[in-house]
Formats: structure tokens, sequence, C-alpha cells
């Protein structure tokens, strides 16, 4: 069979995943490689530029212009905006992002087994149950006042947080549909829809912030940003209905249908939440224990966790892109698999060298987008290189964790996680920055501890993995 690069309408089934299927592994019969490495790397490379810049266009619209748009109100609306943002995102976008990994398995390997209709099931099922586990968070925001309060102690900056909360409820069908419908897309190898889509968002909040800030003030940001949601959800399914992606659409959905068999949700999505979760707080632990020490090393720590932010996203990309295209040919029973899994890990060692030069060659560049400050701009260079060495560690338990969501093994991957970011690395970050007087440096040389012992452990699991019992398991999908 002639190569050809897989693209968003490659077939990835050429024969039926019926005449494969059997209980011992050693007997699996899998369909011969029809790939090469450089198709897959173009694979890779091609679709993890629109799930980068989908990333980026996300994060100036959901954290960047209200940030900007609430500081031209005050300090004060600023630092309200900015610890709402921070309450919202753990108890609900978090939320979101970590259960749907779910269909990174679920519906990547349905597609890849060419089973379109449960894609699309699978895709209707999350959603629902996703809207139903947000409830608690709605409550919890439109009640969050007394919950700020004992944080800040601060009235008015408690009043102020729980006026912009109580918006963000109505955001809720929009952002699960939205996410939902990206992951729906992307496990069809849709990569760029959303990217198109979201791109609108930018303008669209900014002229929403500009006309409304002086009409209303601080409710401006939280009520542009719910509108904005729900203009690229229903421009993302009005695509989906209309255009592309169709094709996967399960159209007799029947309630006993819609609200059966969510065991493999909760059993993939809840360890999902976990590793971003316990991800969050790790990186949330070195802001909170340097404000221990000197602002200098506060104003270091901020600076450098902005850049170590975006440049996490680069391997977060091809993470998703990775893990979509495993669970495709797992669902298609391939021995494409073992090639796929060496573009893998190759990008992981590629990427890990790339983070590290250009956050270490241009340290000091990067530090002067922020500050002028002579001292400051020495101390944040030096964090950087520690940073950088962080960012090397990273790029492999990134990559390797999708690795693990393609095989439907997430639970694994956020056992590892918390045992890594708060048995190891917790107690490190202690130990050198308090005991050893190394301060924010420490935090950092701690961290790189339990990224390591992480990065070690994932990818022993993934060279380790018996791929045709990982396929015979995940064969129910189909």
């Amino acid at each position: 069979m002639s190569s050809k690069t897989p693209d968003e309408s490659s077939p990835l089934v050429s024969v039926s995943p019926a005449t494969l299927y059997t209980q011992e592994p050693d007997a699996l019969k899998l369909s011969p490689a029809d790939t090469t490495f450089s198709n897959e790397a173009r694979y890779v490379v091609t679709n993890s530029i629109p799930v980068l810049l989908t990333f980026v266009f996300q994060y100036l619209f959901q954290i960047m212009i209200p940030i900007y748009f609430s500081s031209r109100l005050g300090e004060t609306y600023l630092s309200a905006c900015s610890l709402s943002l921070t309450t919202f995102y753990v108890t609900g976008p978090v939320i979101v992002n970590g259960f749907s990994t779910s269909m990174d398995t679920l519906c990547s390997t349905a597609f890849g087994a060419g089973s379109y209709p449960k894609v699309g099931l699978y895709y209707q099922r999350c959603t629902v149950i996703l809207m139903l586990i947000l409830i608690p968070s709605g409550l919890f925001w439109l009640n969050a006042e007394s919950a700020i309060f004992m944080v800040t102690r601060d009235e008015t900056l408690a009043s102020l947080c729980a006026q912009y909360l109580r918006v963000m409820p109505f955001a809720i069908p929009a952002i699960v549909t939205f996410e939902c419908s990206k992951r729906y897309l992307q496990s069809q190898n849709k990569f760029s829809a959303p990217t198109r889509i979201i791109f609108l968002a930018v303008p669209v909040s900014v002229a929403l912030n500009h006309l409304l800030i002086p009409q209303i003030g601080f409710l401006a940001p939280p009520l542009a940003f719910v509108s904005t949601y729900w203009l690229i959800a229903t421009s993302l399914c009005l695509y989906i209905w209309f255009i592309d992606g169709y094709q996967c659409w399960h159209y007799d959905t029947t309630f006993r249908q819609l609200t059966s068999e969510w065991a493999p949700f909760f059993s993939l999505g809840l360890p999902g939440v976990l590793m971003i979760l316990s991800e969050a707080f790790a990186f949330q632990v070195i802001t909170f224990l340097s404000a221990k020490f000197s602002s200098l090393e506060l104003a270091s720590q901020s600076i450098v966790s902005t850049v170590a932010s975006f440049g996490f996203q680069i391997p977060f990309s091809v993470g998703i892109c990775c893990s979509t295209r495993l669970a495709n040919i797992i669902g298609a029973k391939s021995e494409n698999y073992k090639i796929a899994v060496a573009v893998s890990l190759f990008a992981a060692c590629f990427l890990s060298v790339f983070n590290f030069c250009w956050m270490a060659l241009f340290r000091t560049r990067l530090t002067k987008l922020f500050t002028n400050d002579p001292e400051l701009v020495a101390n944040a260079s030096k964090l950087f290189l520690v940073v950088a060495f962080n960012q090397f560690l990273d790029c492999i338990n990134v990559i390797c964790a999708a690795i693990l969501r393609s095989q439907g093994r997430q639970r694994i991957g956020s056992l590892l996680s918390m045992v890594c970011y708060y048995l190891i690395a917790t107690p490190f970050e202690v130990l050198m920055a308090f005991s050893w007087n190394m301060n924010v440096f420490g935090l950092w040389l701690g961290l790189a501890v339990g990224v390591g012992a992480l990065s070690l452990g994932e990818l022993a699991i993934v060279l380790k993995s018996n791929w045709k019992s990982i396929i015979i398991k995940n064969t129910d999908i189909v």
C-alpha cells in the first residue's frame, strides 16, 4: 500500500475491526503499517499549529482582554478581575478541560474504528454530563462573596468579585458546548475549524468591552466574556451542522441512550481533572510560597511564570495531536501505532531542547518585555535558566501524558502526577527554598525534581506498554 500523509479526510480503517478482534493479545492480528515517520511527523506539525493558535486566542479573550479593560478602571478592579478569573477557572473550565479528555480516548478511538455514529453519541453524552457537573459550580458563583471574603478579608474586593462571578453561570452552556464540540472535531482530525471560529472572539471581545465599559463599568468584562463564548459556541455548532463534522453525528439519539453508559466518562474524565488540577496547583504553590520572599523575588516569579505558561502551550498542543492520532490508530487496530509513538517521543525530545534553548538564550530580552528595572532584569534572567531546565523536563511529561490519554490510562497518569507533584516536588521546594536559602530559585529547582520524576515515570510506562492489550481493552469503545 502506498504511503499517504494523514490529513483531515484520511480514512483510518483498512479492514473491518470485527475481523481483527480477539481476547488473546498474542493472537491479535493488526492491520500492517501503511504510514511513514515523515508522514506522521508532518501530521503532527501541520495540525499542532491551529491547536496552538486556538489556545492563544482563547487565552487572549479569556484572560488578557478582561484584565486589560478592568485595569483601566483602577487597581482595585484589576485585583478583583484577576481573583474572579482565578476562582472561575479553578471551579469551572479546569473541570471541563479535564473531564473532556475522556473524549480524547472515546471519540478518537471510535473514529479510528470507523464507528462514526458512536463519535457523535459520545460527544452528546459528554456534553450532557458536563452540563450537570457544572451546576454546583454555577451555584457557587452565584453565592461566592462569603468564600472570597475568607480569602481576602477585603469587603470591597470580595463584593466586586461576587458581582463578577454572578454573571459567569450564564456562560456554562456555551463553555461546555464549545469545548466538547472542539474535541468532537479534533477526534475527526479537523483541527483548523475551531481556530478559524475562535479567531472571531478576540475582536468581538475587544469591541464589546470597549462599548460596555462606559455604560456598566466593572460588569463589562464578564458580560463581554459570556456574550463572546455564546457567539463562538453557536458558530461552532452551526459549522458542524451545515459545513463539516455532521458526518459523525448520532441523529436518532434516544433519552435512554443519552443517559446510559456514563461510567467510562467518569473513569476517564475524573482522572483527567485530577491531572490538570494537580499541575495547576503545583505552580500555584510556587506563587504562594514566593510571597514569603522579597518583592524582587515575587516580581521575578511573576515574569517567569507568565512566560512558562506560554511555553507549556507548545508541547500541550503537540500532545493533543499525538493523542488524537494514536487513539485513531488504536481504534483502527493498526501497527501504525509503532511509528506514531516514535514520532511522539521524538517530538517530546525536540520540544524539550527547543523550549530550553529559546527560554535560556533570550532570557534577558524576555525579561525586558516586562520591566526595565536593572536589578529585576538581572534576577529574573538568572531564574529563567532554572525555568528553562524545568521546561526541558516538562515537555517529556506533557507528551507522555498525551500518549497515556490515547490509551485510556488517565488514572495512571493522575496518580503519578499527584505523587510526583505533592510527595516529591513540594517537599523539595520547601527544603531548597527555605532550609537551603535558595529562595525562589529553590522553588523552581524543587519543582524540577518532581517534574523529572514524573517524566521518567510516564516515559517508562509508555515504553513498557502492551499495545495489543490496550487495543483489546478499548474494543468496547467501538
